[in-house]
């Protein structure tokens, strides 16, 4: 009777661990919602504390911030997002995912533009997390995968309006 009490002790404890590592691997996707709104706060810069698709719907309705257009092949004007973050603007590419996770970063304006063969075209370079990693400043290439384009946006915030 004792070693049956230890086994479901044992299968308790598991249970426990198993739930307690899958909150933390939520967490860890969310990483890069969590850290834009950081970094925007910082500048005093107001982003809803939530998901990065809702962020996104923040970001298109908000009166602050700006949607990019796209080009007339409607793709991602990502000369344009370059420019304003290189003036000193702050330019976040937003990722909706509908019912999936989706992403945001920060785009940067110091580091020239990089040419990426997926999207057939020279991408600025964005500072955010992908897969809970420590956030970093890559080619937007590898913050977003160019067959999620046509559901990408560039913002950027306006604070005169």
């Amino acid at each position: 009777m004792l070693c049956l009490q230890n086994i479901i002790k044992c299968i308790f404890c598991f249970c426990i661990f198993l739930i307690l590592f899958q909150a933390c691997s939520v967490k860890n996707n969310d990483l890069c919602n969590l850290y834009v709104i950081d970094v925007m706060k910082e500048k005093k810069i107001y982003l809803p504390r939530s998901s990065a698709n809702d962020i996104d719907i923040y970001l298109k309705s908000s009166r602050h911030w700006e949607k990019i257009p796209t080009t007339p092949a409607g793709k991602l004007n990502h000369k344009v997002a370059y420019n304003a973050a290189k003036s000193g603007k702050y330019v976040l590419a937003a990722y909706n995912g509908g019912a999936k996770s989706g992403h945001i970063a920060i785009v940067n304006g110091k580091k020239e533009m990089s040419y990426s063969k997926n999207y057939n075209a020279y991408v600025p370079y964005a500072l955010g997390s992908v897969r809970g990693r420590k956030p970093k400043l890559i080619p937007l290439s590898y913050q977003f995968s160019a067959d999620k384009e046509p559901k990408i946006n560039y913002y950027i915030y306006n604070k005169q309006k």
